[in-house]
């Protein structure tokens, strides 16, 4: 029996970002971002690899430490007390939690437990440090469970790479819903979202397009695997103008009949506007959507282009 998933994506946050006092401090790092925003659309569900490693709060400071030609994670002031052990396994048991009923993932940035780029890594005391380290929670994490989308919670204030996330948090969501055995739905998964591949190139969507073209009912278990994991790689490729333009172009060729021609020339007017940064993509997306309610197209009305997450976000105001 398929296990039940609310229609409302599930998250986990580092308890810090939420206010809870759980930093080696006692203190916390709350994001308002996430729990003014994002805590009104989605399930939160808190974590903290430190304290569910036993190191409790206040705590001595850890770091990433290069010992004998491998990353450790140590205390700061006594490097013999090495916890990487203990910090993978919690992100071991969390990945195995997670992997049925979370779609995403946000993380404090820079942590030695939860970083997921440019972490310091000590090169021993009177040495200057690396910023190429990784958390060692998510550093394990992503390798148990590789489709949940991480974000550090200092990138999600660039819109760029917010609407990234939510786009694969939400997409991944969608898939969860979807029936195992449904040969159909897979189908139509892959159908609906097709302008958000196109959007990372055409040959994204027809490199998962083959997958799709071949699949049978035997076939189905195996290939459900194997596209899913291509998919959200591919969601995880940020999207540039150019690409977004040539989407919008796109969509206009399914009116071409019923457009009169200051209707197309506005249209191409408001797509180079936005190719030029003078105006967002909800601009274009906005009168694209006004046209598709005049001219009906099930096709177009079927894609999670127009609204990859609820428009309350009104993330691409700004991108």
């Amino acid at each position: 029996m398929q296990k039940f998933l609310s229609e409302t994506p599930r998250i986990a946050v580092s308890a810090c970002l939420l206010g809870q006092a759980v930093r080696f401090d006692g203190g916390h790092k709350r994001n308002r971002l996430i729990t003014d925003q994002l805590a009104s659309i989605m399930d939160i569900v808190p974590f903290c690899p430190e304290m569910e490693a036993g190191l409790g709060t206040p705590r001595p400071a850890i770091q990433l430490r290069r010992i004998g030609g491998r990353v450790r994670l140590v205390q700061s002031q006594d490097a013999s007390t090495d916890v990487t052990d203990r910090v993978s396994a919690v992100a071991i048991t969390r990945a195995s939690q997670f992997v049925e009923n979370i779609s995403g993932l946000i993380v404090q940035r820079k942590s030695p437990s939860c970083g997921m780029e440019r972490v310091p890594v000590s090169n021993g005391p009177g040495k200057s440090p690396a910023y190429n380290g990784i958390g060692v929670f998510t550093d394990q994490f992503s390798q148990y469970a590789p489709l949940i989308p991480i974000e550090e919670e200092g990138r999600m204030n660039d819109p760029i790479l917010r609407e990234n996330f939510l786009e694969r948090v939400y997409a991944l969501n969608r898939w969860r819903h979807l029936d195992p055995k449904d040969l159909k739905g897979f189908i139509d998964f892959h159908a609906r979202h097709k302008l958000l591949l196109m959007a990372r190139g055409s040959e994204a969507y027809m490199r998962l397009g083959r997958i799709v073209s071949g699949v049978t009912r035997a076939t189905l278990e195996q290939q459900r695997e194997v596209y899913i994991l291509q998919f959200m790689q591919t969601l995880k490729k940020k999207v540039s103008r150019g690409h977004h333009y040539n989407v919008l172009q796109h969509i206009m060729g399914y009116f071409k009949n019923n457009l009169s021609a200051e209707d197309k020339q506005e249209l191409i007017s408001i797509f180079d506007a936005y190719r030029a940064e003078q105006v967002p993509l909800t601009t274009p997306v906005t009168l694209l959507s006004h046209h598709l309610r005049k001219h009906p197209d099930d096709y177009l009305e079927s894609q999670y282009y127009f609204t990859p997450y609820p428009g309350t976000l009104a993330l691409r105001a700004a991108v």
